[in-house]
């Protein structure tokens, strides 16, 4: 449409615009709004974008309208994002990542029992957000998120609604008293009056070797805000404050809608509730999964890995070429805008059959995924050297919280088909209400 472009068509149903870009090829320029954008659809592309060309693409200028994620890890680009990768990393090691596996267990199960002591069904969504929430904020941060958990789920609210919103909405500048402009206000406002509050906690308790403290003092140069990199170049406040909010946001939502597609799918798939509750029983010996259980729960982590292609909690990855570059056989000029859509590679017939179909069965024999289609077939947690750096803490979270569900309730619901609401994440496109009933141990 003019100056609409394909805006219209993506917003109405994400799922078959793409289906339509597919029919042109596997790399088709299209444009949403003033923005000229070029899909990238074969697993091949997109590896050579994300692996093998890695330093001829960066993050978009574009922020998704949210400027307080800019200095953040999942934004940031070129130097900045280097820096800030190698001083986070050692926080994501395996021998780091397994020492909250405690907490994460004893959480789930905690939190489980409050969503069964609930009067009546409970909102997934809400549910297990709170539960991320609580793991990210004890292992990561150190602090206890409930007293905090609205101001944050709104904030959260917010950066999904801006980052979801496409080109055309976002050319409205932030000034002009929209009621999208103004929610975003509200949410982000009550969200950095968490941050203002947890840098204030932490100001009072030096010497933590939580992430927190990693980011508020470095290399122990003082604690007011304003930390001091080995390399010299002073770390400003506000990339400290992007990062908490970045963390904050994308720590708990990602994770949160996957344990809620995971859940929801348990709740009307019984032979698949079945066959993984089968398996918990004959693993789990107490009154959460543990660490040591883990690699005894095939059939979870195949659940899990269902869970992460049919609804992958990123919608889609976003770049922009350096320079220009050849994609599939096209030349593509520089500064152009290229999208990688992981819930439509996800389902593509030519790597999946009956693609649409929850069915973790697949993943049977399948020691390492995508199994012998293309390896980027499958990628939720992107790939190359801007992979989630929260990967391995997810994966864990995930089964952990998945295996201590199952162990002790029964899920149950009456929603069925539930489509996707496509954005920066992918939810459900309405509330799901479950019950949790305790089962017989």
């Amino acid at each position: 449409l003019p100056v609409l472009g394909s805006a219209v068509a993506f917003a109405r149903d994400p799922y078959a615009f793409y289906d339509d870009v597919a029919a042109h090829g596997d790399v088709v320029r299209f444009s949403l709004g003033t923005v000229d954008m070029v899909g990238v659809l074969h697993p091949e592309v997109i590896e050579s974008i994300l692996v093998d060309g890695f330093d001829r693409f960066r993050k978009p200028d574009q922020n998704g309208g949210v400027d307080v994620l800019s200095e953040g890890l999942l934004l940031s680009d070129g130097e900045q994002w280097q820096r800030q990768r190698e001083r986070l990393q050692p926080m994501f090691y395996r021998e780091r990542i397994e020492t909250y596996a405690e907490t994460m267990g004893e959480y789930a199960a905690a939190t489980a029992d409050e969503w069964a002591s609930a009067d009546g069904s409970v909102d997934l969504l809400e549910a297990t957000s709170t539960y991320t929430l609580r793991v990210l904020g004890k292992t990561l941060f150190g602090i206890d998120t409930d007293e905090h958990r609205q101001a944050v789920r709104a904030g959260a609210e917010a950066i999904r609604e801006r980052s979801s919103e496409s080109p055309v909405t976002l050319e409205v500048p932030d000034w002009v008293p929209t009621p999208g402009n103004r929610r975003y206000r509200r949410g982000i406002d009550r969200l950095e009056g968490v941050v203002d509050d947890v840098l204030a906690d932490q100001s009072e308790d030096a010497g933590g070797d939580d992430l927190l403290s990693l980011l508020v003092d470095a290399d122990g140069s003082g604690r007011d805000g304003v930390g001091q990199d080995d390399d010299g170049p002073a770390r400003s406040e506000r990339e400290i404050r992007s990062q908490l909010v970045t963390f904050l946001f994308a720590g708990h939502e990602t994770s949160a809608s996957a344990l809620t597609w995971a859940l929801y799918e348990l709740g009307r798939k019984p032979d698949v509730a079945a066959r993984l509750v089968d398996e918990v029983d004959a693993v789990v010996d107490g009154p959460y999964a543990t660490l040591a259980d883990l690699p005894e729960l095939p059939y979870t982590g195949q659940v899990l890995r269902e869970t992460l292609r049919r609804y992958p909690p990123a919608a889609a990855i976003f770049r922009e070429t350096d320079e220009a570059v050849e994609l599939g056989g096209y030349r593509v000029p520089a500064d152009t805008f290229v999208v990688l859509p992981q819930f439509h590679v996800h389902t593509d017939e030519r790597w999946w059959d009956a693609p649409l179909e929850f069915d973790p069965s697949r993943w049977d024999d399948v020691a390492d995924p995508p199994g012998d289609r293309p390896e980027y077939a499958y990628f939720p947690f992107g790939g190359g050297p801007r992979h989630c750096i929260g990967m391995r803490f997810a994966r864990m979270e995930l089964k952990l919280a998945l295996a201590t569900v199952a162990r002790r309730y029964r899920i149950t619901h009456d929603h069925d088909d539930v489509g996707q609401d496509v954005g920066s994440t992918v939810r459900p496109d309405e509330t799901v209400r479950a019950t949790f009933e305790r089962r017989e141990q």
